[in-house]
């Protein structure tokens, strides 16, 4: 499991050491009620992916129970206890599909006298003497991310799918295409093999996609793992293709045909078929170098583009790893060797409140300067009034940092036992800190808003967020300038901007006529920017910059786009019910209408797609299957070209199925839902009958 939300529950100093039997033997009831809290947590983590507790306090509550388990299995019973088990369930949502071979999990070790009790076993395994040191391993890192495992028959790739069960997972085939470097045909194999890998997302893409989050108002990723997984899950490949997927390969499940006796040589026939590999895997020879090469990953965690939990030592020659076997969950050849939970105390100082250009009051902590992982951490965000409420949270407490995803500070409990007399509970605004309007909180959503939109705060942030790079791009107009021309009123919207003369500009305090001509150029030049500049720069809720390049491309003019009914968006790649009726409702706006006519009226024309859609498929989804003789992408440009689009999975909202020569459960699935089945010719007469 990964790192969590703040707020998580602490362990309980009283429950037992997890490292050996309790010393006070448990009740059966309180075994019961401890099995059922990791369940709980289990299937959280590997089915809702939501966890709620950290990576590290879900391993010790494991590690808990699987000591009481040794003393009592009699409890067990005949159902399977959630140590014994991998994975959760698969998704109902996806179709579920075995795999040839088990997707098992690790066992774990947290410091080097537990790394040499495993070798110890391994050794016993192998019927070597319990000191035997002449092992060779391959060290890894275990990155923290959702595994997959890709089926090739004959050489060509069949399905893809989640791990699920470890027998069963789910069927996410182009989910994981979206993925660079994954090969459809591997040339001269033959027979059955089972790739395996972590898809993940990178931290960089993590916090981006959070930063946009938290500036459309949309709800935040807890950590990257949770990204990739929820990612991987959604129904549209073309959502889960605007999340920048990685993976890295590292296993075989079947290996017919790959020419490897090592674990080293499976990962350089992999890197030599195309498949992306780590580049931090080393050989070791004994303990000493695998425990040096752990050392050394621990130090240069905070550097590695994604999230690692730990490293994974693997022994290299194949042949001992199919004699040395699998427990019942997990490979007694590997073993996963965890990372040491970097966690600090310091002081939260105190609480602010800033006003987001959509009227959110966004908290953020104030903290005593920390070092974690390599940076030092001073500020932390608090999300919204409940957050607070929920760890209890007061000016002058010692609270417990970490990085959340090595990216984000985030606090994780309180220590109370510390808090000074003096502290009181944080009492949230109840009216807008920036121009005291009476704060609002809709039923159902955590966050508070000031509703007044000519709130200073906001209009600062609307005319900052208007002018940002990602946006109409504007060089030379700052912060301090953005304060300055809203000080004086003569801007009060974007539109205002446009009005704006060299006398007006030169005048203002630290400016003069260099940099007034500097400005007004930057604002003729952005009048003719691209058309997802603006339509970005317009501030629509759950609209950022990859939502407003996907609207341009879709209607190609600004009033296609204002026209536009919510189906017609909805079916734009990446939309859905929620963003359109966003959409539609932000540009519908009678303030919205006037901001465009004046943007329009003092020269901003925005430059049209190249090649806009058509709307005569508008609303209508399609789903390619089976062998068709038309390459696919040919199709689906077809169809998109027209405003319909194209999806990987028959679902209730497919409007038709298009089939070819043998296809298979797609069109099962679409006379199950009763849903229009087209072959090509079928196709043919739609596209004529509608214009395309």
């Amino acid at each position: 499991m990964d790192q969590s939300a703040a707020g998580a529950p602490a362990l309980d100093p009283s429950r037992p050491d997890p490292q050996g039997p309790p010393e006070d033997q448990p009740t059966e009831a309180q075994y019961r009620a401890l099995r059922a809290e990791v369940e709980r947590h289990a299937r959280a983590y590997h089915e809702l992916d939501a966890p709620e507790i950290p990576d590290d306090v879900y391993d010790r509550l494991v590690r808990e129970l699987r000591a009481i388990e040794e003393v009592h299995p009699e409890w067990v019973g005949e159902e399977p206890s959630p140590t014994e088990q991998v994975g959760g369930a698969p998704g109902a949502a996806f179709l579920p599909v075995e795999h040839p071979t088990p997707m098992t999990s690790l066992d774990n070790v947290f410091d080097d006298a537990e790394l040499v009790e495993w070798q110890e076993k391994l050794a016993r395994a192998l019927n070597l003497p319990p000191d035997f040191g002449g092992f060779t391993y391959t060290g890894e890192l275990k990155i923290d991310g959702l595994s997959v495992n890709l089926y090739y028959l004959d050489g060509t790739l069949q399905w893809a799918a989640t791990r699920g069960n470890g027998r069963v997972g789910e069927l996410v085939t182009e989910q994981v295409l979206t993925v660079p470097g994954i090969p459809r045909e591997l040339p001269g194999l033959t027979g059955e093999l089972e790739v395996r890998g972590e898809v993940y997302m990178s931290r960089a893409e993590f916090a981006a996609f959070n930063a946009r989050a938290e500036e459309l108002g949309t709800p935040l990723l807890k950590n990257p793992r949770n990204g990739a997984a929820g990612a991987l899950r959604q129904k549209d490949p073309e959502v889960t293709r605007t999340r920048n997927l990685r993976a890295i390969f590292y296993a075989l499940g079947k290996r017919s045909g790959v020419p490897a006796r090592t674990q080293g040589e499976v990962l350089a026939w992999l890197a030599a078929q195309g498949f992306p590999t780590s580049r931090h895997t080393e050989t070791l020879t004994g303990l000493e170098q695998a425990a040096d090469y752990h050392r050394r990953m621990t130090e240069q965690r905070s550097g590695f583009e994604f999230d690692a939990d730990g490293t994974v030592l693997k022994l290299d020659p194949l042949a001992l790893q199919d004699e040395a076997g699998f427990t019942s969950r997990a490979p007694r050849w590997a073993i996963a060797y965890k990372f040491p939970v970097e966690e600090v105390e310091t002081t939260l100082e105190s609480i602010s409140i800033n006003v987001g250009r959509t009227g959110k009051l966004a908290p953020l902590a104030h903290l005593s300067p920390r070092l974690i992982e390599g940076s030092t951490v001073s500020k932390a965000t608090l999300h919204n009034e409940d957050y607070i409420a929920g760890l209890d949270l007061r000016v002058g407490d010692t609270v417990v940092v970490r990085k959340s995803g090595g990216v984000i500070p985030q606090i994780m409990r309180v220590v109370v036992e510390k808090r000074p007399p003096e502290a009181v509970p944080f009492v949230f605004p109840t009216h807008c800190p920036e121009c005291a309007h009476e704060a609002v909180r809709a039923e159902g959503d955590a966050n508070t808003y000031c509703p007044n939109p000519a709130c200073p705060a906001q209009r600062f942030e609307r005319l900052r967020y208007f002018v940002s790079r990602g946006a109409m791009d504007v060089r030379g107009l700052g912060e301090k300038l953005i304060e300055q021309l809203l000080a004086t009123e003569l801007v009060k919207d974007a539109a205002d901007l446009y009005t704006l003369d060299a006398a007006q500009l030169a005048a203002l305090e630290r400016s003069g006529d260099k940099k007034a001509a500097n400005v007004l150029a930057q604002l003729e030049a952005s009048k003719t920017r691209p058309l997802w500049r603006l339509i970005n720069a317009l501030g629509i809720p759950h609209v950022g910059e990859r939502g407003a390049q996907a609207l341009a491309r879709a209607f190609g003019t600004l009033d296609a786009l204002l026209a536009a009914t919510p189906e017609a968006v909805e079916a734009v790649p990446g939309m859905g019910e929620t963003i359109a009726q966003s959409v539609t409702a932000a540009l519908s706006d009678p303030s919205m209408r006037d901001l465009l006519r004046r943007l329009r009226e003092h020269g901003v024309s925005p430059q049209e797609e190249a090649a806009p859609r058509g709307q005569a498929l508008a609303g209508l989804n399609f789903v390619l299957t089976g062998t068709l003789t038309r390459p696919r992408d040919e199709i689906k440009a077809q169809l998109e070209a027209g405003g319909g689009r194209v999806t990987g999975s028959v679902t209730k909202k497919t409007s038709y199925v298009v089939a070819g020569e043998d296809a298979g459960s797609k069109l099962d699935r679409a006379r199950e839902l009763e849903i229009p089945v087209l072959d090509e010719a079928g196709l043919g007469a739609l596209l004529e009958e509608r214009g395309v």
